[in-house]
């Protein structure tokens, strides 16, 4: 394979994820929506992705897409909220 076949097939994969799309694990996921915080706070989701493949759905469980994009953006550092807010 060469590296304008192998860069035109991740092109690829970019468009078929489209701008809700996330390239994870080797791997085409999709944007599907949201669930609560799995950490506990009240204003905070986590995104629901699907892979474009296999219609495998990810919860965020570690090592996928939903907790990486979690890792990456949470406002409060991945810890939960003192317990007086809760």
């Amino acid at each position: 394979m060469t590296i304008g076949l192998l860069e035109q097939l991740i092109d690829g994969a970019r468009q078929l994820a489209g701008e809700e799309g996330r390239l994870h694990g080797g791997r085409i996921w999709h944007f599907e929506g949201g669930r609560s915080c799995p950490i506990g706070w009240d204003l905070c989701s986590q995104a629901v992705y699907v892979d474009l493949a296999f219609g495998e759905h990810d919860y965020g469980q570690p090592g996928g897409p939903g907790y990486a994009d979690c890792r990456e953006n949470c406002s409060h550092g991945m810890q939960p909220p003192p317990e007086d807010d809760l």
